[in-house]
């Protein structure tokens, strides 16, 4: 049995979710319903929740408030918000998933297969916590899942990306490289804002890392560390229209 808390202000929210777990995942029960971070961050530590139903804005803080508050607690944490602006900023501080209000059925059967999927793997709060911080501070940086739990990398230092089916192989300006349990649409979206740009359905690329462009039917990039990566025909328009306005 997975012990869940809903941490939301609106109490409809908690009625939806309630029912949506007995009906459709009977595995997981509501231990409590918290309508405030104060009163979330006290059954946290009361309950010690598998799951946390966490919702974004509850004025006068947000969910994140919540999670920089805490200390030495292991947290899954699902993110539920009407503002689908709050997505990247949920992957960042890697929470298992965000979804959308209205919750539906479907919505929530998905980002409990994430949850199941991470739960072999142990999620220190510790990292989600700097995360938060690195990230609030200025400091670019990312947290990057690993079968033995997360990294940090500064975006910057990210050369490009490469695509294995559901794992993608981050390479690195000081020539390591990382393999991490995302697939590399999800590492597209965590990196959108950085100049980051997917040129082929296996490539995503740091623009600020080309090298070199040699022509031909797509065309191919070569990387500041040497590495040549293909260019889709379906991309070369937007690639070049990318590097121009960037010139």
């Amino acid at each position: 049995m997975q012990r869940v808390l809903i941490v939301d202000d609106e109490p409809d929210q908690h009625k939806t979710l309630t029912g949506l777990l007995a009906e459709n995942h009977p595995g997981y029960k509501p231990v409590a319903s918290a309508y405030s971070v104060d009163e979330g961050l006290a059954f946290i530590k009361e309950y010690k929740p598998d799951l946390v139903f966490l919702d974004v804005m509850m004025p006068p803080y947000t969910g994140f408030d919540l999670i920089t508050r805490l200390n030495d607690v292991n947290l899954n944490v699902i993110f539920v918000t009407s503002y689908e602006t709050y997505a990247i900023h949920a992957f960042r501080v890697s929470a298992v998933d965000y979804i959308l209000k209205p919750v539906d059925a479907g919505d929530l059967s998905g980002a409990i297969k994430k949850y199941e999927s991470r739960m072999h793997r142990t999620q220190h709060l510790e990292y989600l916590i700097q995360n938060v911080k690195q990230n609030t501070s200025g400091k670019i940086r990312v947290a990057l899942p690993t079968m033995q739990g997360f990294t940090f990398r500064e975006v910057e230092t990210i050369i490009r990306c490469e695509s294995d089916n559901t794992y993608t192989t981050f390479y690195f300006s000081d020539k390591s490289k990382l393999v991490v349990s995302r697939t590399l649409k999800e590492c597209e979206e965590l990196l959108d804002e950085y100049n980051f740009m997917r040129i082929h359905k296996s490539h995503l690329i740091n623009m600020a890392h080309i090298k070199e462009y040699l022509k031909g039917e797509g065309g191919q990039v070569i990387m500041d560390e040497g590495s040549v990566v293909d260019v889709s025909r379906r991309k070369k328009e937007e690639f070049i229209d990318r590097v121009n306005k960037q010139g």
